[in-house]
């Protein structure tokens, strides 16, 4: 038998430990609390002054260890210890004048494992995406953004890629420009002997200028352009190619009525997969304009795409479609992932009746790919969805959920011609009655999950089939200051692989005491995951916490999870035991 302890030992600390010294980052933790709470002080010391702030600070502290049985290979769930900091704040000064600020950093690394780092200087710790720090004063009808953030144009433009760096919106009354530049990507030397691919540094510009409102009739012309510095690694990423390209989108919204409002947007893009490419094989006027722009070579696709919608609203009902096409060689370089080469038709429909105490709503819509043929197979998928809610009396309430996903390919050889459904429905009652200074919450969910695959070759269907019931029972005290609930869950889930059941009970309970002001609870669990031709997993969880009010808007939490995970014969009789401790203290202003 041969057992394995963590504890406290630094062998097993994550290798993502930042090597900016403990002083450096206690230096700035300070400096930044130091800063918040001057703030704070500033406000109470001139009540007269026309400044004022509002938000919260806080500093967070984790530590985890474990021991295992039988498991050598087993991976910590979390960091053996991570400190946070973390302020969100807006201050305002006159009637103009407002300063939204966020900031959150920690002791942890970056995502990327290396065996080790460099030292890291304070420009690149701050600017590192393991922290999240910003600044963006507003001026009337002017705001800029300093440090983290991720501008958000268009579906077909930019929208999901975080920077680290500068930008400035103006909109005074209907004009509207927008521009922001920065860093969207760390440099990163590949390492073959440790595993690590490597990347580029990435940088953004984005920018937009228009005009209108943008709750009623907007055009706006949007731009993004994205590259890669090939000089930022002195080792290039493996199977990776330095890549550069720009979206351009003009995007119109038109407010016809006060319920009817139409939105279309085309985009085109020009994007080199490797800036170190060969040359064009042949010319093309188009590409010579984008080479005014970007590195064009033989690996650069021109294509566009186009997203138009049309939308009725009323008071109760709403009705709506919209038709989505992606050309294949279309790049959205404001986006990390995009699927191409497809168009869309979407019907959606709402309905409110009875002062909301009926809500409906649903959407249906048919997706087809390899429009242009460049694959080998082209699909049509079929998606619809429907949720219905309905509030019977005022202590009873029901959902239901229905969704449809069916897909079928056009593969010349049968031996590969797929066609398959899905079906999931699932309906969530919803009980609360008041007895004898007793509030009774009781809830429950069944849902079941069907997905067929039929063969059309061998004529056969291969059925998975997942069913779920979820229960709770919480009871609140009127009279007395306690809560105390109980949960359960069981899942049965069928393949034609392995058979799996899950069942898990839980226990929780809350009292307040102190005047509210010191509030402890418990959970105590149980799961047992049961494999089909092994025996049952067992796992037993407890987790006790406390807050209290240590002054007005001023919050100490502790708490303390436990868990021992015991496995069936799936992994030998194996074991581990978990402990994590959390500790904050928030301060709100």
């Amino acid at each position: 038998m041969h057992i394995k302890i963590n504890g406290h030992s630094r062998t097993h600390r994550l290798k993502s430990i930042i090597t900016l010294s403990t002083m450096k980052k206690l230096t700035l933790t300070r400096t930044l609390a130091t800063t918040v709470i001057w703030l704070v002080s500033q406000q109470s010391v001139q009540p007269a002054e026309p400044f004022g702030i509002q938000g919260n600070i806080g500093i967070f502290y984790d530590m985890y260890n474990y021991s295992t049985l039988g498991y050598d290979d087993f991976r910590p769930r979390f960091p053996s210890d991570l400190a946070r900091f973390s302020a969100h704040a807006t201050v305002t000064a006159g009637k103009h004048f407002s300063m939204p600020f966020g900031i959150d950093i920690t002791n942890q690394s970056t995502a990327y494992h290396l065996p080790s780092l460099p030292e890291e200087r304070l420009i690149d710790y701050v600017q590192n995406p393991r922290n999240n720090i910003n600044i963006n004063p507003t001026y009337k009808w002017a705001q800029a953004y300093l440090g983290s953030q991720s501008p958000n144009f268009s579906s077909l433009t930019t929208g999901d890629i975080p920077i680290f760096g500068v930008g400035i919106e103006l909109n005074p009354g209907k004009f509207l420009f927008s521009a922001h530049y920065g860093r969207s990507q760390l440099a990163i030397n590949a390492n073959p002997v440790e595993n690590i691919v490597g990347a580029y540094e990435q940088r953004i510009l984005a920018s937009r200028i228009g005009f209108g409102q943008a709750g009623g009739t907007l055009f706006t012309l949007n731009m993004v352009y994205r590259n890669d510095e090939e000089s930022s690694v002195d080792m290039p990423p493996a199977g990776l190619q330095p890549q550069q390209g720009f979206t351009l989108s003009p995007r119109l919204q038109i407010q016809i009525s006060e319920t009817v409002k139409l939105v279309t947007e085309t985009a085109g893009s020009a994007f080199s997969h490797d800036l170190n490419g060969p040359a064009m094989p042949m010319e093309s006027e188009l590409l010579d304009q984008a080479g005014n722009l970007i590195t064009v070579n033989g690996s650069t696709n021109t294509d566009f795409s186009n997203i138009s919608s049309l939308e009725w609203q009323s008071s109760h009902v709403g009705l709506g479609g919209e038709v989505r096409y992606i050309g294949p060689g279309f790049e959205p370089v404001g986006y990390r992932a995009m699927e191409r080469d497809l168009i869309d038709y979407n019907l959606k429909a709402n309905l409110r009746l009875w002062d909301n105490r009926l809500l409906l709503n649903g959407t249906a819509g048919i997706r087809q790919n390899n429009l242009q043929n460049n694959q080998a197979e082209s699909t049509t998928r079929i998606i619809a969805n429907a949720n219905l809610y309905t509030q019977i009396t005022e202590a009873f309430n029901i959902s239901t959920m229905y969704s449809n996903f069916g897909f079928r390919n056009n593969v010349l050889f049968d031996t590969l011609k797929v066609e398959m459904i899905q079906n999931m429905f699932s309906v969530t009652p919803g009980l609360q009655v008041t007895r004898n200074n007793i509030n009774h919450i009781i809830n429950a969910t069944a849902s079941i999950q069907l997905f067929d695959e039929f063969n059309v070759f061998t004529g056969e269907f291969i059925s998975t089939r997942s069913t779920s019931y979820n229960a709770s029972y919480n009871l609140v005290f009127t009279s007395i200051p306690f809560n105390i609930g109980l949960m359960g869950m069981y899942l049965q889930n069928e393949t034609p692989a392995m058979d799996l059941d899950l069942y898990h009970i839980g226990l929780t309970a809350r009292y307040r005491i102190m005047g509210n002001r010191l509030i402890p609870s418990v959970m105590l669990a149980h799961s047992g995951i049961t494999r089909e031709g092994f025996t049952t997993d067992h796992r037993w969880r407890a987790n006790l916490r406390a807050s209290y009010e240590v002054r007005q808007s001023m919050e100490l939490r502790l708490g303390y999870t436990y868990s021992y995970y015991q496995y069936g014969s799936v992994r030998n009789d194996a074991a581990t035991h978990e402990h994590r401790l959390q500790i904050s203290l928030a301060q709100r202003f």
